[in-house]
């Protein structure tokens, strides 16, 4: 414990030194990332069974510029794939529905740049060109998971929202010289279309019954993220020796 202590202190030490040495020529930033999505709002559980938040993925790459050592506008391209009865499948859901499209936003950030830990807040709007009109379908599924092996028949009329806004809460923490990994909350409330869909079970125990959902496209999404910060400094030899050691005393430390 004692051990791990003294590394974690030394950790904390050198993204630090590391960290000032970046900041004074910072002019944009570019970022890379992925995480996962939850929908929050269920109009309503229309059937003889309940079913829990529906979850999905989101990946996306944007680009900050800096237009003071605190406040950033930024924007990028978005990719987010939402799953319909996410209960019952082994993956994100039954059925999966696609958004893509650029966003634009703000970024503040509250503390000296020098300092490690960079948290932020801002709002984003989220543009869509996919899956904008009604998309209805049918199709015979297989449940994964809750009644595992049984079949049913989902029924689905998608719509998904062009424009969504987004107040968001974030941390950047620096690991290099011009190189954070990034944390981010996103609340993204979709301007009109829905996912209703009804699920219905052929065999089992359930056979005849349904669940229904009514999903409004408010949705929060956690991602992480690496940025790197531009015109880029080098590390420096002291800095590369920390950080050598201290991934050597972690590995000896494991051997024992």
């Amino acid at each position: 414990m004692k051990n791990k202590t003294i590394l974690s202190i030394t950790l904390f030490m050198i993204c630090g030194t590391l960290a000032v040495s970046a900041q004074d020529e910072r002019k944009w930033s570019l970022q890379v990332g992925f995480g996962g999505i939850n929908m929050l709002e269920n109009k309503y559980d229309k059937g003889d069974h309940f079913v829990s938040e529906d979850q999905g993925n989101a990946f996306y790459v944007s680009a900050d510029y800096w237009k003071s050592s605190r406040f950033a506008l930024t924007g990028g391209l978005a990719f987010e794939q939402q799953g319909l009865y996410t209960d019952y499948s082994d993956g994100i859901g039954l059925k999966k529905v696609n958004m893509l499209g650029v966003n634009a936003g703000v970024k503040y950030y509250f503390f000296p740049k020098k300092w490690v830990f960079q948290p932020h807040v801002g709002a984003s709007v989220y543009t869509n060109i996919l899956n904008l009109g009604h998309q209805k379908g049918e199709s015979v599924v297989t449940l994964a998971q809750g009644h595992s092996g049984n079949d049913g028949i989902l029924s689905y009329d998608v719509q998904c929202p062009a424009l969504s806004l987004s107040p968001r809460i974030g941390v950047d923490i620096h690991l290099l010289s011009s190189l954070s990994f990034c944390i981010d909350y996103d609340y993204r409330i979709g301007l009109w279309g829905s996912n209703k869909a009804q699920l219905r079970f052929s065999d089992g125990v359930l056979a005849g019954q349904t669940v229904g959902i009514d999903e409004r496209n408010i949705r929060s999404s956690i991602s992480f993220g690496l940025k790197m910060d531009f015109p880029a400094k080098p590390v420096s030899d002291e800095a590369k020796d920390d950080l050598l050691w201290l991934i050597y005393s972690l590995i000896s430390s494991k051997a024992r």
